[in-house]
């Protein structure tokens, strides 16, 4: 109940409400249509007065005229309460791929993550169109019918009801031990292509066919639980359709004799035997309502953390406010203390590596490990060992924004949006303004480079920024950085590509904006040429 009330939650009610009505509508408006036309068929055998026969062709087309507007409007009214909902399950699924960070648990957690992420994505987005309005449509449908069968058949009136909440439970209770085997296999083939993704180099090297023999039988099983998965449902839905054939006949057996006993007319029967046929028709819906609402609640488990789970993965007390930056010149700014590092499996990336970050005294970091030291100074990945502090404040106390709000950085493989250099500016600045983006491109020794484009700043740049040199590239994501105001620049290899001119004008463009604005740097290079120009070095071995 508690996981239906979080994706219930995800759309408001004067959203959800019109949506409900209107799919009410369009089910009663269709049974209605095969209502009036058994009326009409069954009455026009009696030859009555054509201003009734005129009135039944009236309904009959109102019916279906109605059914076609109010199940357009079921599409639109539904989809887009959906997509109202889709910003907020986009922000919960961030929020709690966030939680789940890091990643360097392993491929085996890589790929159940992906799994839940792709998966329970789809199952969460088609919650309130596949697995909301077809139960409750066709269930305010079903007790709408069942009162006048109850009046004419008693306690037999009740057995539409009764197979009408058998076939949503039978749904919901099927086929777990299938959905939890088709995790499964979905989690350790997303594994194994997660693990060939990171090796692929190495795979090309040596010998690929053992881990492609691993892939290959991983996807077929995969593929055999799917292939289970549809079978057993299918066959399901067979067992329910033979339901509701017995459920018709009987039903017809039990109305019969109030024909004869003159309680209803031969024409009501037809109608009824109609009305009934095409509501056991809707319920062909309720399965795949089921599995959807199933798969649906299930994603919410692991995906949208209710409140007591995301107090219990804060930590506990109230939240620290952001700590202060101290200004003075030689101020701590951030203090690592035996740092120690490993990928699950592998050797020690760094060991017991301690130092300290002061405000105007720049830092490089050079050496094997640069870019994983980067991610754990981000908070990405926590330390296996030792511990990491800003402004004096412990990483596993801050608020979520404290280290975004510290440190700017965008390492090199981070992505670069198509459209235009502006147009990254405003995605990943969208606080910056004309003269803050202008001046960031100058500090970063891209003025000459966006003249030359075609459109200049509006100028396309391709998928992931393709239009531009590996430099030019690197340089984008400088500026990027720049323009804004944390006290620390961490730039990853800001000189790759370049020459050594533009290289040295941007390395001085650089420690001058330092000073200008009283930033400090930490530079991760390989250039050691450069080292001299740091107050600090931060020599990385195992």
């Amino acid at each position: 109940m508690t996981c239906l009330l979080r994706l219930l939650s995800l759309v408001p009610p004067c959203t959800l409400a019109p949506v409900l009505l209107v799919s009410l509508l369009s089910l009663a408006l269709g049974i209605g249509l095969l209502g009036a036309s058994a009326w009409l068929i069954a009455s026009a055998a009696l030859e009555p007065p054509l201003y009734t026969l005129a009135i039944g062709i009236t309904c009959v087309r109102a019916c279906g005229l109605g059914r076609a507007v109010f199940r357009y409007l079921e599409r639109f009214l539904s989809h887009r309460a959906a997509f109202s909902g889709l910003t907020r399950i986009r922000l919960a699924l961030f929020d709690r791929a966030a939680a789940l960070l890091p990643l360097a648990a392993g491929p085996a957690r890589q790929g159940a993550f992906l799994y839940d992420l792709l998966t329970g994505a789809d199952a969460l987005r088609d919650f309130f169109v596949r697995a909301l309005l077809p139960p409750v449509a066709v269930g305010s449908a079903t007790g709408l019918l069942a009162a006048p069968l109850a009046r004419l058949l008693g306690t037999s009136g009740l057995l539409l009801p009764l197979l009408f909440a058998l076939r949503l439970c039978l749904p919901l209770v099927a086929e777990k031990n299938g959905e939890q085997q088709r995790r499964a296999h979905g989690s350790a083939y997303r594994s194994l292509l997660l693990d060939m993704t990171e090796g692929r180099a190495e795979l090309a090297a040596a010998d690929s066919r053992p881990a492609c023999a691993r892939l290959t039988s991983s996807a077929r099983a995969l593929l055999a639980s799917d292939c289970r998965a549809a079978c057993r449902a299918a066959d399901a839905d067979a067992r329910a359709a033979i339901m509701d054939a017995a459920l018709l006949l009987l039903l017809l057996a039990l109305l019969a004799p109030h024909v004869s006993a003159g309680d209803i007319s031969g024409v009501t029967l037809a109608v009824l035997l109609l009305v009934l046929q095409a509501l056991l028709s809707a319920w062909g819906t309720l399965p795949d309502a089921m599995r959807q609402l199933r798969q649906s609640l299930a994603a919410a488990r692991r995906l949208l953390p209710d409140a007591a789970e995301r107090t219990a993965e804060q930590p506990t007390g109230s939240q620290p406010a952001v700590p202060a930056v101290q200004t003075a010149r030689g101020a701590v700014l951030l203090r690592a203390a035996h740092l120690s590092f490993a990928y699950p499996d592998r050797a020690p990336v760094f060991s017991d590596l301690s130092f300290t970050l002061r405000r105007g005294e720049h830092t490089a970091i050079v050496g094997a490990g640069k870019t994983t030291l980067a991610l754990l100074l981000l908070g990405v990945w926590p330390p296996v060992h030792g511990t990491l502090a800003l402004g004096g404040t412990p990483y596993p106390a801050l608020p979520p924004a404290a280290i975004t709000r510290a440190i700017a950085a965008l390492p090199q493989g981070s992505v670069l949006f198509c459209h235009s250099i502006r147009e990254n500016f405003r995605r990943y600045r969208p606080h910056a303004s004309s003269t803050d983006i202008r001046a960031a491109l100058r500090t970063a020794c891209l003025e000459d480079v966006v003249r030359a484009l075609p459109g200049g700043i509006d100028a396309p740049l391709g998928p992931d920024a393709c239009h531009l040199s590996g430099g030019q590239r690197c340089r984008l994501l400088t500026a990027l950085a720049l323009a804004g105001d944390e006290p620390v620049l961490l730039l990853d290899e800001p000189t790759a590509g370049l020459d050594a001119a533009t290289a040295t004008r941007l390395l001085n463009a650089l420690f001058a904006h330092a000073k200008a604005t009283g930033r400090t740097l930490l530079v991760i290079t390989h250039a050691r040429a450069i080292l001299p120009r740091f107050a600090q070095v931060l020599s990385l071995s195992p």
